[in-house]
């Protein structure tokens, strides 16, 4: 049986306002009248209606976070960062999987916004119309992650796939590397994948005929990544360097050129994006963009905390910026 509020209030000898100041933490309580309805509360095992309280206060000390995909570690250290920061305040996660499918998103946004979250934290800049529509319309804060825009829905926390991909290249063409093949995902296309294939374009237009691109498409996975070393190894002109749009393909080459006995990177230099933990764990270590993710959620929970408290941010844009981590797939660390 449910135990109400009324009840306590009734066995602790006061009135409702006061048990509802008392679960509220509000000073105006004296210590023993405090004391009194909490030892009740504990006695008589009642819960308070947390949707209600919610109700009343036009909150319900919930944010929705939307990502792509759950297992993704890229994706989970967002997560752990923005759920750091708002447990700290008592805000709870709901966390919704979209699969990189805009459709699935847009209506895990409308399922959501049934719910009367106090905010949202969506993966990536690029959503249809309809949810971009939906979310502007509810006039809650909203914190899109992962990468950058100039056009955001409410604020933005992330850093630039574009310029990094284009740095990485431009790095690698420093190193010597001249002719380059860069491997995008088509089973999870999404801005960031978009924007690094992007960058990697603009770095060979930028370095002219001393850098010759190819681009070539694989799912991203291990077997993708196996997949597009074939392909690269039976190219007319030898490829010095393969290029990968995440972590998983270039480790899936490595992989391949260990079992067919090619030489990385004395036959072919390989590199990635992510800097997920298997990228340093791997012989030879894998060269990749780094991009501290859990401190990208604490950004994004400190700013949504922010416009929480009625407080508009002077920056709606944050950029967190990334790092070349020069590992051997690439020959950094080997001896001449």
């Amino acid at each position: 049986m449910t135990v109400t509020l009324a009840e306590v209030a009734k066995r602790a000898r006061v009135g409702t306002g006061t048990v509802s100041r008392v679960l509220n933490g509000a000073r105006n309580v004296s210590p023993s009248t405090r004391d009194r309805v909490q030892a009740c509360i504990r006695e008589m095992g009642y819960r308070p209606n947390l949707v209600a309280r919610g109700l009343a206060a036009s909150r319900t000390g919930m944010v929705c976070a939307l990502i792509p995909a759950i297992g993704a570690p890229q994706h989970g250290e967002v997560i752990q960062g923005l759920g750091d920061v708002l447990h700290e305040h008592g805000i709870q996660l709901m966390i919704g999987d979209c699969g990189y499918q805009p459709d699935r998103e847009e209506a895990i946004v409308a399922d959501f916004l049934e719910r009367r979250p106090d905010a949202f934290y969506l993966t990536g800049v690029v959503h249809n119309a309809k949810t971009r529509q939906m979310l502007r319309a509810s006039g809650i804060p909203i914190v899109e992650g992962a990468n950058l825009t100039d056009d955001p829905i409410d604020c933005v926390v992330g850093y630039s796939n574009f310029a990094a991909a284009r740095a990485l290249a431009q790095l690698m063409h420093r190193r010597g590397h001249r002719t380059m093949a860069f491997v995008a995902s088509t089973s999870d296309p999404n801005d960031r994948i978009g924007d690094r294939l992007k960058g990697y374009l603009a770095a060979c237009a930028e370095l002219g005929q001393d850098t010759r691109g190819l681009v070539l498409e694989s799912a991203n996975n291990f077997n993708g990544g196996a997949a597009a070393l074939d392909i690269v190894l039976h190219h007319a002109a030898p490829i010095d360097l393969l290029l990968c749009a995440t972590d998983v393909l270039a480790v899936g080459a490595i992989f391949e050129c260990q079992r067919r006995g090619i030489a990385v990177p004395g036959r072919l230099a390989i590199a990635g994006f992510d800097d997920l933990p298997l990228a340093a764990a791997i012989s030879p270590g894998l060269t990749t963009v780094s991009v501290d993710r859990i401190a990208m959620g604490r950004v994004a929970g400190h700013m949504l905390l922010q416009r929480l408290a009625g407080r508009q941010s002077p920056y709606t844009k944050i950029d967190v910026g990334f790092t070349i981590r020069e590992r051997a797939s690439t020959g950094a660390g080997i001896a001449p």
